[in-house]
Protein backbone atom coordinates (compact mmCIF):
# COMPACT_ATOMS: atom_id res chain seq x y z
CA UNK A 1 0.00 0.00 0.00
CA UNK A 2 1.25 3.54 -0.66
CA UNK A 3 2.15 5.62 1.74
CA UNK A 4 -0.07 8.15 1.34
CA UNK A 5 -3.32 5.75 1.85
CA UNK A 6 -1.62 4.85 5.25
CA UNK A 7 -4.76 5.69 7.55
CA UNK A 8 -4.47 5.11 11.55
CA UNK A 9 -7.25 3.20 12.93
CA UNK A 10 -7.70 0.97 16.16
CA UNK A 11 -7.10 -2.50 15.97
CA UNK A 12 -10.13 -4.75 15.69
CA UNK A 13 -10.63 -6.03 19.08
CA UNK A 14 -10.08 -2.50 20.73
CA UNK A 15 -12.52 -0.51 18.11
CA UNK A 16 -15.56 -2.85 18.87
CA UNK A 17 -14.59 -2.03 22.88
CA UNK A 18 -14.82 1.28 22.23
CA UNK A 19 -18.58 0.43 20.25
CA UNK A 20 -19.77 -1.30 23.26
CA UNK A 21 -18.60 1.27 25.69
CA UNK A 22 -21.16 3.72 23.99
CA UNK A 23 -24.46 1.81 25.28
CA UNK A 24 -22.31 1.00 28.50
CA UNK A 25 -22.16 4.31 29.35
CA UNK A 26 -25.38 5.47 28.22
CA UNK A 27 -26.70 2.66 30.45
CA UNK A 28 -24.77 4.17 33.16
CA UNK A 29 -26.18 7.82 32.86
CA UNK A 30 -29.51 6.43 32.66
CA UNK A 31 -29.14 4.25 35.75
CA UNK A 32 -27.07 7.03 37.40
CA UNK A 33 -29.52 10.39 35.92
CA UNK A 34 -32.22 9.10 34.64
CA UNK A 35 -31.65 9.59 31.02
CA UNK A 36 -29.64 7.85 28.07
CA UNK A 37 -28.74 11.14 26.31
CA UNK A 38 -26.43 13.89 27.72
CA UNK A 39 -28.78 16.86 26.62
CA UNK A 40 -31.47 15.18 29.00
CA UNK A 41 -29.34 15.52 31.86
CA UNK A 42 -27.60 18.25 31.58
CA UNK A 43 -28.37 22.17 30.76
CA UNK A 44 -25.04 24.50 30.77
CA UNK A 45 -27.40 27.83 29.64
CA UNK A 46 -28.07 28.81 33.09
CA UNK A 47 -25.52 27.34 35.21
CA UNK A 48 -21.61 29.00 36.61
CA UNK A 49 -20.53 25.68 37.68
CA UNK A 50 -20.04 22.42 36.34
CA UNK A 51 -21.64 19.63 38.20
CA UNK A 52 -21.01 15.77 37.57
CA UNK A 53 -23.75 15.11 35.14
CA UNK A 54 -22.91 18.30 33.27
CA UNK A 55 -19.17 16.67 33.12
CA UNK A 56 -20.76 13.07 32.21
CA UNK A 57 -23.08 14.52 29.25
CA UNK A 58 -19.53 16.47 27.86
CA UNK A 59 -17.89 13.16 27.94
CA UNK A 60 -20.67 11.38 26.24
CA UNK A 61 -20.51 13.67 23.19
CA UNK A 62 -16.65 13.19 23.37
CA UNK A 63 -17.26 9.35 23.54
CA UNK A 64 -19.70 9.40 20.69
CA UNK A 65 -17.39 11.49 18.31
CA UNK A 66 -14.49 9.33 18.95
CA UNK A 67 -16.55 6.43 17.85
CA UNK A 68 -18.13 7.97 14.47
CA UNK A 69 -14.52 9.13 13.67
CA UNK A 70 -12.99 5.27 14.47
CA UNK A 71 -16.05 3.94 12.69
CA UNK A 72 -14.99 5.82 9.35
CA UNK A 73 -11.20 5.10 9.79
CA UNK A 74 -12.34 1.14 10.50
CA UNK A 75 -14.08 0.81 7.63
CA UNK A 76 -12.14 2.84 4.91
CA UNK A 77 -9.01 0.87 5.73
CA UNK A 78 -10.83 -2.81 5.36
CA UNK A 79 -12.35 -0.99 1.97
CA UNK A 80 -8.56 0.03 1.24
CA UNK A 81 -7.39 -4.04 2.31
CA UNK A 82 -10.57 -5.28 -0.15
CA UNK A 83 -9.85 -2.67 -3.01
CA UNK A 84 -6.62 -2.50 -4.27
CA UNK A 85 -7.85 0.08 -7.15
CA UNK A 86 -9.25 3.29 -6.00
CA UNK A 87 -8.17 3.53 -2.34
CA UNK A 88 -9.57 5.79 -0.21
CA UNK A 89 -6.53 8.20 0.48
CA UNK A 90 -5.55 9.36 4.37
CA UNK A 91 -6.06 12.84 3.76
CA UNK A 92 -9.58 12.32 2.87
CA UNK A 93 -10.49 10.70 5.81
CA UNK A 94 -8.51 13.46 7.53
CA UNK A 95 -10.82 15.79 6.53
CA UNK A 96 -13.90 13.64 7.25
CA UNK A 97 -12.87 13.23 11.13
CA UNK A 98 -12.16 17.24 11.03
CA UNK A 99 -15.94 17.35 9.93
CA UNK A 100 -16.93 14.85 11.89
CA UNK A 101 -16.07 16.01 15.61
CA UNK A 102 -17.09 19.96 14.01
CA UNK A 103 -20.52 18.70 13.45
CA UNK A 104 -21.03 16.88 16.59
CA UNK A 105 -19.53 19.41 18.66
CA UNK A 106 -21.69 21.88 16.68
CA UNK A 107 -25.13 20.13 17.69
CA UNK A 108 -23.56 19.65 21.30
CA UNK A 109 -23.31 23.18 22.05
CA UNK A 110 -26.50 24.13 20.13
CA UNK A 111 -28.55 21.10 22.51
CA UNK A 112 -26.52 21.75 25.76
CA UNK A 113 -25.84 25.66 25.68
CA UNK A 114 -26.94 27.77 23.18
CA UNK A 115 -30.45 26.21 22.08
CA UNK A 116 -30.91 29.03 19.33
CA UNK A 117 -29.57 27.11 16.15
CA UNK A 118 -30.60 29.51 13.98
CA UNK A 119 -28.47 32.74 15.19
CA UNK A 120 -25.41 30.45 15.94
CA UNK A 121 -25.42 28.31 12.88
CA UNK A 122 -25.78 32.35 11.03
CA UNK A 123 -22.64 33.39 13.36
CA UNK A 124 -21.04 30.68 12.24
CA UNK A 125 -21.50 30.53 8.95
CA UNK A 126 -20.03 34.31 8.80
CA UNK A 127 -16.99 33.53 10.70
CA UNK A 128 -16.47 30.53 8.97
CA UNK A 129 -16.97 32.45 5.25
CA UNK A 130 -13.80 34.60 6.66
CA UNK A 131 -12.17 32.10 7.46
CA UNK A 132 -12.42 30.03 4.28
CA UNK A 133 -11.39 33.58 2.43
CA UNK A 134 -8.23 34.04 4.26
CA UNK A 135 -7.26 30.38 3.62
CA UNK A 136 -8.56 29.89 0.49
CA UNK A 137 -5.71 28.73 -1.07
CA UNK A 138 -4.70 26.54 1.54
CA UNK A 139 -8.31 24.83 1.37
CA UNK A 140 -7.83 24.74 -2.64
CA UNK A 141 -4.55 22.99 -2.25
CA UNK A 142 -6.01 20.75 0.39
CA UNK A 143 -8.89 19.97 -1.67
CA UNK A 144 -6.64 19.43 -5.15
CA UNK A 145 -4.39 17.19 -3.02
CA UNK A 146 -7.70 15.04 -2.17
CA UNK A 147 -8.64 15.11 -5.49
CA UNK A 148 -5.54 13.96 -6.73
CA UNK A 149 -5.06 10.88 -4.56
CA UNK A 150 -8.74 10.14 -4.95
CA UNK A 151 -8.75 9.70 -8.56
CA UNK A 152 -5.31 7.77 -8.33
CA UNK A 153 -3.57 10.60 -10.72
CA UNK A 154 -0.33 9.83 -9.35
CA UNK A 155 1.38 7.89 -6.71
CA UNK A 156 5.52 8.41 -5.01
CA UNK A 157 7.68 7.25 -7.52
CA UNK A 158 5.44 7.47 -10.51
CA UNK A 159 7.24 8.68 -13.75
CA UNK A 160 5.10 12.13 -15.82
CA UNK A 161 5.57 13.25 -18.83
CA UNK A 162 3.81 17.45 -18.62
CA UNK A 163 3.23 18.65 -22.31
CA UNK A 164 2.72 22.36 -23.87
CA UNK A 165 5.10 24.73 -22.59
CA UNK A 166 7.35 24.57 -20.24
CA UNK A 167 6.98 21.08 -20.00
CA UNK A 168 9.41 18.17 -19.48
CA UNK A 169 9.80 14.17 -18.21
CA UNK A 170 9.68 14.52 -13.96
CA UNK A 171 9.16 11.78 -11.40
CA UNK A 172 6.98 11.87 -8.34
CA UNK A 173 9.15 11.77 -4.85
CA UNK A 174 6.33 13.22 -2.26
CA UNK A 175 3.68 14.34 -1.66
CA UNK A 176 1.87 16.50 1.26
CA UNK A 177 -1.55 18.70 2.37
CA UNK A 178 -0.08 21.57 -0.18
CA UNK A 179 2.59 20.43 -2.49
CA UNK A 180 3.41 17.91 -5.03
CA UNK A 181 7.55 17.55 -5.11
CA UNK A 182 8.54 16.25 -8.39
CA UNK A 183 12.64 15.52 -9.71
CA UNK A 184 13.61 17.11 -13.13
CA UNK A 185 15.68 14.79 -15.29
CA UNK A 186 18.65 17.13 -13.85
CA UNK A 187 17.52 15.61 -10.19
CA UNK A 188 16.84 19.19 -9.40
CA UNK A 189 13.81 18.75 -6.79
CA UNK A 190 10.87 21.43 -7.45
CA UNK A 191 7.77 22.01 -5.33
CA UNK A 192 4.50 22.47 -6.90
CA UNK A 193 1.82 23.83 -5.03
CA UNK A 194 -1.49 20.62 -5.23
CA UNK A 195 -3.98 23.58 -7.12
CA UNK A 196 -1.42 24.27 -9.96
CA UNK A 197 -0.75 20.49 -10.20
CA UNK A 198 -4.40 19.23 -10.89
CA UNK A 199 -4.21 22.14 -13.99
CA UNK A 200 -1.38 20.66 -15.84
CA UNK A 201 -1.56 18.91 -19.07
CA UNK A 202 0.77 15.91 -17.84
CA UNK A 203 0.58 11.93 -18.90
CA UNK A 204 1.41 9.31 -15.90
CA UNK A 205 3.84 7.53 -17.84
CA UNK A 206 4.21 5.03 -14.95
CA UNK A 207 0.29 3.94 -14.84
CA UNK A 208 0.14 3.13 -19.05
CA UNK A 209 -0.18 0.09 -20.05
CA UNK A 210 2.24 -2.77 -18.72
CA UNK A 211 5.91 -2.39 -20.50
CA UNK A 212 4.76 1.09 -22.28
CA UNK A 213 7.09 3.66 -21.46
CA UNK A 214 7.47 7.45 -22.49
CA UNK A 215 7.27 7.88 -26.21
CA UNK A 216 9.92 10.77 -27.30
CA UNK A 217 10.66 11.99 -31.01
CA UNK A 218 14.13 12.79 -33.14
CA UNK A 219 13.48 14.80 -36.35
CA UNK A 220 16.01 15.80 -38.93
CA UNK A 221 16.56 17.14 -41.89
CA UNK A 222 18.12 15.79 -44.93
CA UNK A 223 18.84 17.34 -48.63
CA UNK A 224 16.29 16.16 -51.05
CA UNK A 225 19.12 14.56 -53.03
CA UNK A 226 18.60 11.31 -50.91
CA UNK A 227 16.80 8.52 -51.16
CA UNK A 228 13.83 9.06 -48.97
CA UNK A 229 12.70 5.19 -48.94
CA UNK A 230 16.53 4.16 -48.13
CA UNK A 231 16.50 6.62 -45.60
CA UNK A 232 12.99 5.55 -43.67
CA UNK A 233 14.62 2.09 -43.99
CA UNK A 234 17.95 3.17 -42.32
CA UNK A 235 15.73 4.49 -39.59
CA UNK A 236 13.60 1.82 -38.80
CA UNK A 237 17.43 -0.49 -38.77
CA UNK A 238 18.50 2.06 -36.68
CA UNK A 239 15.69 1.99 -33.98
CA UNK A 240 15.62 -1.73 -34.14
CA UNK A 241 19.20 -2.24 -33.64
CA UNK A 242 18.56 0.18 -30.69
CA UNK A 243 15.88 -1.62 -28.86
CA UNK A 244 17.80 -5.43 -29.09
CA UNK A 245 21.14 -3.57 -27.59
CA UNK A 246 19.66 -1.71 -25.34
CA UNK A 247 17.19 -3.07 -22.57
CA UNK A 248 15.91 0.42 -21.44
CA UNK A 249 14.51 1.04 -24.81
CA UNK A 250 11.08 -0.56 -25.85
CA UNK A 251 10.21 -2.35 -28.88
CA UNK A 252 8.19 0.47 -30.29
CA UNK A 253 8.87 2.75 -32.95
CA UNK A 254 7.82 4.23 -36.63
CA UNK A 255 9.86 6.22 -38.78
CA UNK A 256 8.10 8.35 -41.61
CA UNK A 257 8.28 11.84 -44.08
CA UNK A 258 7.02 14.90 -42.47
CA UNK A 259 7.47 16.95 -45.39
CA UNK A 260 9.23 18.28 -47.64
CA UNK A 261 10.54 22.06 -47.07
CA UNK A 262 13.01 24.37 -49.51
CA UNK A 263 14.39 21.40 -51.38
CA UNK A 264 15.13 19.49 -47.92
CA UNK A 265 13.41 16.28 -46.62
CA UNK A 266 11.68 16.80 -42.87
CA UNK A 267 11.79 12.81 -41.34
CA UNK A 268 10.54 12.18 -37.82
CA UNK A 269 11.72 8.94 -35.70
CA UNK A 270 9.27 8.04 -32.39
CA UNK A 271 10.65 5.73 -30.66
CA UNK A 272 9.13 4.37 -26.90
CA UNK A 273 11.96 4.02 -23.94
CA UNK A 274 12.26 3.45 -20.27
CA UNK A 275 10.83 6.98 -19.05
CA UNK A 276 13.64 7.02 -16.39
CA UNK A 277 16.15 8.01 -18.85
CA UNK A 278 17.10 11.25 -19.41
CA UNK A 279 15.68 12.76 -22.45
CA UNK A 280 19.05 13.96 -23.93
CA UNK A 281 20.39 10.55 -23.28
CA UNK A 282 17.95 8.74 -25.09
CA UNK A 283 18.18 11.15 -27.98
CA UNK A 284 22.01 10.76 -28.04
CA UNK A 285 21.85 6.83 -28.05
CA UNK A 286 19.15 6.79 -30.58
CA UNK A 287 21.27 9.89 -32.68
CA UNK A 288 24.64 7.50 -32.56
CA UNK A 289 22.76 4.55 -34.03
CA UNK A 290 20.96 7.03 -36.63
CA UNK A 291 24.30 8.49 -37.50
CA UNK A 292 25.95 5.16 -37.98
CA UNK A 293 23.36 3.77 -40.20
CA UNK A 294 23.13 7.19 -42.32
CA UNK A 295 27.23 6.92 -43.11
CA UNK A 296 27.16 3.11 -43.55
CA UNK A 297 24.19 3.39 -46.20
CA UNK A 298 25.53 6.24 -48.07
CA UNK A 299 23.38 8.94 -47.15
CA UNK A 300 24.61 12.60 -47.54
CA UNK A 301 24.21 14.74 -44.02
CA UNK A 302 25.71 17.54 -45.60
CA UNK A 303 24.19 21.15 -46.10
CA UNK A 304 24.80 20.66 -50.33
CA UNK A 305 24.00 17.41 -52.33
CA UNK A 306 27.01 15.60 -53.52
CA UNK A 307 26.28 13.76 -56.55
CA UNK A 308 28.91 10.48 -57.30
CA UNK A 309 29.94 9.51 -61.10
CA UNK A 310 29.39 5.94 -61.39
CA UNK A 311 32.78 5.20 -61.40
CA UNK A 312 33.20 6.61 -58.09
CA UNK A 313 30.42 4.44 -56.53
CA UNK A 314 32.92 1.81 -55.67
CA UNK A 315 35.99 4.07 -53.90
CA UNK A 316 33.03 5.31 -51.83
CA UNK A 317 31.75 1.88 -50.86
CA UNK A 318 35.15 0.69 -50.30
CA UNK A 319 35.86 3.84 -48.06
CA UNK A 320 33.22 2.99 -45.72
CA UNK A 321 35.11 0.85 -43.42
CA UNK A 322 37.04 3.67 -42.40
CA UNK A 323 33.85 3.96 -40.98
CA UNK A 324 33.26 0.72 -39.30
CA UNK A 325 36.31 -1.27 -38.51
CA UNK A 326 36.37 -0.28 -34.87
CA UNK A 327 33.30 -2.27 -34.59
CA UNK A 328 34.48 -6.04 -35.18
CA UNK A 329 38.05 -8.08 -34.82
CA UNK A 330 39.67 -5.14 -37.17
CA UNK A 331 39.90 -2.74 -34.10
CA UNK A 332 43.40 -3.58 -33.51
CA UNK A 333 44.57 -2.65 -36.80
CA UNK A 334 45.88 1.26 -37.50
CA UNK A 335 44.00 3.64 -39.77
CA UNK A 336 46.88 2.74 -42.27
CA UNK A 337 46.35 -0.63 -41.97
CA UNK A 338 42.98 -0.77 -42.72
CA UNK A 339 43.55 2.13 -45.44
CA UNK A 340 45.73 -1.08 -47.16
CA UNK A 341 43.00 -3.68 -47.41
CA UNK A 342 40.45 -1.07 -48.64
CA UNK A 343 42.91 -0.94 -52.03
CA UNK A 344 42.43 -5.26 -51.81
CA UNK A 345 38.75 -5.51 -50.51
CA UNK A 346 36.28 -6.93 -52.74
CA UNK A 347 32.13 -5.56 -52.32
CA UNK A 348 29.89 -8.41 -52.45
CA UNK A 349 26.29 -7.46 -52.99
CA UNK A 350 23.66 -10.37 -51.24
CA UNK A 351 19.74 -10.25 -52.01
CA UNK A 352 16.74 -10.84 -49.47
CA UNK A 353 16.92 -13.86 -48.64
CA UNK A 354 20.17 -15.14 -50.50
CA UNK A 355 22.42 -17.58 -48.16
CA UNK A 356 25.79 -15.85 -47.52
CA UNK A 357 27.40 -18.51 -45.79
CA UNK A 358 26.93 -21.74 -45.06
CA UNK A 359 27.43 -24.07 -42.55
CA UNK A 360 30.29 -26.98 -42.61
CA UNK A 361 31.81 -24.74 -45.58
CA UNK A 362 35.55 -24.43 -45.81
CA UNK A 363 36.63 -20.80 -46.07
CA UNK A 364 39.43 -18.44 -45.53
CA UNK A 365 37.38 -15.09 -45.65
CA UNK A 366 35.40 -12.80 -44.02
CA UNK A 367 32.41 -10.58 -44.05
CA UNK A 368 32.12 -6.74 -43.18
CA UNK A 369 28.35 -6.17 -43.44
CA UNK A 370 28.18 -2.39 -44.79
CA UNK A 371 24.42 -2.05 -45.61
CA UNK A 372 21.45 -4.17 -45.27
CA UNK A 373 20.87 -7.08 -42.53
CA UNK A 374 21.72 -10.66 -41.84
CA UNK A 375 20.43 -13.63 -39.81
CA UNK A 376 22.77 -16.35 -38.34
CA UNK A 377 20.87 -19.28 -38.03
CA UNK A 378 21.63 -22.77 -37.05
CA UNK A 379 19.76 -25.73 -37.50
CA UNK A 380 17.85 -27.80 -34.40
CA UNK A 381 17.10 -31.62 -33.81
CA UNK A 382 13.95 -31.32 -36.38
CA UNK A 383 16.39 -29.44 -39.31
CA UNK A 384 14.54 -26.28 -38.72
CA UNK A 385 16.81 -23.08 -38.98
CA UNK A 386 16.63 -21.14 -35.81
CA UNK A 387 18.00 -17.41 -35.43
CA UNK A 388 20.49 -16.96 -33.09
CA UNK A 389 22.15 -13.74 -34.18
CA UNK A 390 21.90 -10.77 -35.94
CA UNK A 391 24.32 -9.15 -38.15
CA UNK A 392 24.02 -4.75 -38.31
CA UNK A 393 26.13 -2.73 -40.61
CA UNK A 394 29.47 -2.10 -39.10
CA UNK A 395 29.47 -5.72 -37.55
CA UNK A 396 32.01 -8.70 -39.04
CA UNK A 397 30.74 -12.59 -39.73
CA UNK A 398 33.07 -15.22 -40.75
CA UNK A 399 36.13 -14.16 -38.83
CA UNK A 400 36.91 -17.06 -37.66
CA UNK A 401 37.03 -19.09 -40.66
CA UNK A 402 39.40 -15.86 -42.05
CA UNK A 403 42.12 -16.61 -39.08
CA UNK A 404 42.19 -20.28 -38.77
CA UNK A 405 40.70 -21.65 -41.81
CA UNK A 406 37.69 -23.68 -39.56
CA UNK A 407 34.23 -24.35 -41.45
CA UNK A 408 31.91 -22.09 -41.01
CA UNK A 409 29.66 -22.73 -37.54
CA UNK A 410 26.39 -21.22 -38.91
CA UNK A 411 24.28 -20.09 -41.46
CA UNK A 412 24.34 -16.48 -42.39
CA UNK A 413 21.77 -15.79 -44.85
CA UNK A 414 20.51 -11.75 -45.74
CA UNK A 415 17.34 -10.38 -44.07
CA UNK A 416 17.19 -7.20 -46.78
CA UNK A 417 19.25 -6.66 -49.65
CA UNK A 418 22.63 -6.15 -48.00
CA UNK A 419 25.93 -4.66 -49.25
CA UNK A 420 29.47 -6.15 -48.08
CA UNK A 421 32.95 -6.12 -48.16
CA UNK A 422 34.70 -9.58 -47.94
CA UNK A 423 38.40 -9.52 -46.47
CA UNK A 424 40.45 -13.09 -47.40
CA UNK A 425 43.40 -14.25 -45.77
CA UNK A 426 45.69 -13.51 -48.94
CA UNK A 427 44.26 -9.65 -48.41
CA UNK A 428 45.24 -9.37 -44.96
CA UNK A 429 48.63 -11.87 -45.14
CA UNK A 430 50.88 -8.89 -45.79
CA UNK A 431 49.73 -7.17 -43.07
CA UNK A 432 50.76 -10.08 -40.76
CA UNK A 433 53.55 -10.42 -41.96
CA UNK A 434 54.28 -7.15 -41.64
CA UNK A 435 53.21 -6.93 -38.20
CA UNK A 436 53.01 -10.35 -36.26
CA UNK A 437 51.83 -8.48 -33.14
CA UNK A 438 48.41 -7.83 -34.62
CA UNK A 439 47.80 -11.90 -34.82
CA UNK A 440 48.45 -11.87 -30.93
CA UNK A 441 45.77 -8.34 -30.15
CA UNK A 442 43.51 -9.89 -32.36
CA UNK A 443 43.01 -13.31 -30.80
CA UNK A 444 42.62 -11.03 -27.11
CA UNK A 445 40.27 -9.20 -28.80
CA UNK A 446 38.45 -12.27 -30.10
CA UNK A 447 38.52 -14.05 -26.79
CA UNK A 448 37.57 -10.92 -24.86
CA UNK A 449 34.31 -11.32 -26.94
CA UNK A 450 33.60 -14.15 -25.98
CA UNK A 451 34.09 -13.63 -22.40
CA UNK A 452 31.57 -10.89 -22.33
CA UNK A 453 29.13 -13.39 -24.40
CA UNK A 454 29.85 -15.95 -21.62
CA UNK A 455 29.21 -13.54 -18.94
CA UNK A 456 25.81 -12.47 -20.42
CA UNK A 457 25.07 -16.65 -20.76
CA UNK A 458 25.80 -16.07 -16.81
CA UNK A 459 28.97 -19.00 -17.65
CA UNK A 460 31.89 -16.35 -16.56
CA UNK A 461 35.28 -17.68 -17.66
CA UNK A 462 38.13 -17.53 -15.25
CA UNK A 463 40.74 -14.79 -16.26
CA UNK A 464 43.67 -17.56 -16.30
CA UNK A 465 41.18 -19.50 -18.63
CA UNK A 466 40.71 -16.38 -20.67
CA UNK A 467 44.40 -16.32 -20.98
CA UNK A 468 45.29 -19.69 -21.87
CA UNK A 469 42.53 -19.60 -25.17
CA UNK A 470 44.29 -16.12 -25.96
CA UNK A 471 47.65 -18.04 -26.81
CA UNK A 472 45.93 -21.23 -28.40
CA UNK A 473 43.77 -19.08 -30.92
CA UNK A 474 47.29 -17.18 -31.60
CA UNK A 475 48.90 -20.74 -32.36
CA UNK A 476 46.02 -21.12 -34.90
CA UNK A 477 46.06 -18.60 -36.68
CA UNK A 478 49.72 -18.55 -36.99
CA UNK A 479 49.84 -21.67 -37.80
CA UNK A 480 47.04 -21.23 -40.54
CA UNK A 481 49.12 -18.22 -41.75
CA UNK A 482 52.46 -19.09 -41.48
CA UNK A 483 52.23 -23.71 -40.96
CA UNK A 484 53.47 -22.99 -37.48
CA UNK A 485 52.56 -25.62 -35.25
Amino acid sequence: MKLQYHIFSLPKIVYWLLVISNILYATWLHISFGSYLAWDISDLADKNTALLEDVAAIFQFVLFAVTVDMSIRHFVVRFNHVTKDNQVPAILVQAVTIVCYGVIGLFGFIVMYDHSAGQLLAASGAIGFGIVYVLREMIADIVACIQIQSDGLISIGDQIQVRGEGGGYYEIVQMDRRMVTIKTVLQYTVRVPNRRFVNLDFINLSKQLTEMGARRVLELDLDSGNDADKAIELLNQAAEYTIKNNPNFYPWYRAFLVKINNGAYNFSLEYECNPIMDPLCSNGIVNLAVARFFKLGGINMNSTVEVFKSSEIVDTIQGRIKDVYRFGILKALTLEQVTCLTDVAQIVNCRTNQLLIEKGHTADSMYILIEGGLEVTIPNDQGEQIVVASIWPGECVGEMSLLTGEPRSANVRAKINSTLIEITKADIAPIFESYPELIEEISIVLEQRKAANQLLLNKPLKPDDVQKNIKVLAKKILGFFFNKG
